[in-house]
């Protein structure tokens, strides 16, 4: 088990605020407003005495705030929020080498041109 570190994400750090009931989390304080906090977590379930699978899970919340004041919000205002959830299920019976392969395909896959295009361009692919 590793320790807690800090973590960066596009160059937002974010600092550890410790482990409770096996949830992990972190949290970018940089803009100051308590509703603009931005909040990593991370979860590693094992399986229940009858189940099959391990279940790593992330996610990832970033508020979008208000930098000034109009006449719909209030400078540091929640606006909108993005989120991201990735679930890994892991078979109890998988080996190191089977779980590092389908880490290092999701990796390639998050750095891939399609991913990139359906998030940022909200695009799928045509035939």
């Amino acid at each position: 088990m590793s320790a807690q570190a800090n973590v960066t994400l596009n160059t937002v750090v974010y600092v550890p605020t410790g482990l409770q009931s096996g949830l992990a989390s972190w949290v970018n304080r940089a803009d100051g407003t308590p509703g603009a906090f931005s909040l990593l977590t991370e979860s590693v379930q094992s399986p229940s005495a009858t189940g099959k699978v391990f279940r790593a899970q992330f996610k990832l919340s970033v508020p979008i705030v208000a930098t000034a004041s109009t006449a719909c919000s209030c400078a540091g205002d929640v606006l909108r929020t993005g989120n991201v959830e990735v679930t890994f299920l892991l078979p109890n019976t998988s080996t190191t080498a089977e779980r590092t392969d389908l880490y290092l395909r999701f990796k390639d896959l998050v750095a891939s041109g399609i991913f990139s295009d359906a998030i940022e361009n909200l695009n799928i692919p045509t035939a």
